[in-house]
């Protein structure tokens, strides 16, 4: 969190205090508005780059002012995220994005939620849940009012939907980052062992398993199966 002593380096174009209270609104100028959901108030200053910054007395009203002002400033972003995380993007795009959906489905993280959490931080499930209830909190503020939606959402007829904790650990970005590099290093380990491509690979700073899966064969990633596939994509 930054220090009051940074501020004075930084030229405010805009201030928005949150408060306790059962209402939000938008942090557009100078205003104080109140919002359901903090323990103490806070406030976000707004720099001429768009940046916000966060001062707040808890780590729940922290987070949970993050989630708020990055809601308020990135809806459809937010909402794209959120059907992407989820396997509902052909909702939103139609039959073509029914694929995606489906392996978004079938990587779907099924395990204990909390341990998931705090794996990241040790109040990860706090932390978390706060950020999401920010969110939350604006997308209501921005469901009260349909007409101030932005242009993608008129458009295309929806509305946001409410996130849950399952949305911010989605590992939907990155079930396919690097499939490349993964396919490669698993050739090599068949071609000429895990010591060789260990030899040749620079991994620094971890130390990865390249041991094959026992489900995955050499033939299925550099044989006939593999160039059928090819033909296939």
């Amino acid at each position: 969190m930054q220090t009051r002593s940074l501020l004075s380096l930084v030229l405010l174009t805009a201030i928005a205090s949150l408060a306790i209270g059962s209402t939000a609104a938008r942090a557009q100028g100078n205003s104080s508005v109140n919002i359901e959901g903090l323990d103490q108030s806070v406030e976000i200053l707004k720099d001429k780059w768009g940046i916000s910054h966060i001062y707040a007395q808890t780590e729940h009203d922290l987070f949970f002012a993050q989630g708020y002002s990055a809601a308020r400033d990135r809806l459809f972003q937010f909402e794209i995220w959120r059907a992407q995380a989820t396997g509902t993007t052909a909702a939103l795009f139609g039959p073509r994005m029914i694929d995606r959906d489906h392996g978004t489905r079938l990587f779907k993280f099924r395990g204990p939620m909390a341990d998931e959490m705090n794996h990241y931080h040790p109040r990860g499930v706090d932390i978390i849940t706060a950020f999401v209830h920010g969110v939350n909190a604006y997308i209501d503020e921005a469901l009260d009012d349909p007409d101030s939606l932005p242009l993608p959402f008129k458009l295309l007829g929806i509305q946001p939907q409410h996130w849950t904790e399952e949305v911010v650990i989605s590992r939907h970005q990155g079930l396919l980052g690097n499939i490349g590099q993964e396919l490669n290093i698993g050739r090599a380990v068949c071609a000429i062992g895990e010591d060789a491509v260990r030899e040749l690979q620079y991994f620094h700073p971890h130390d990865p398993i390249l041991s094959l899966d026992p489900m995955i064969d050499c033939e299925s990633l550099t044989g006939e199966r593999y160039l059928a596939s090819l033909h296939v994509l």
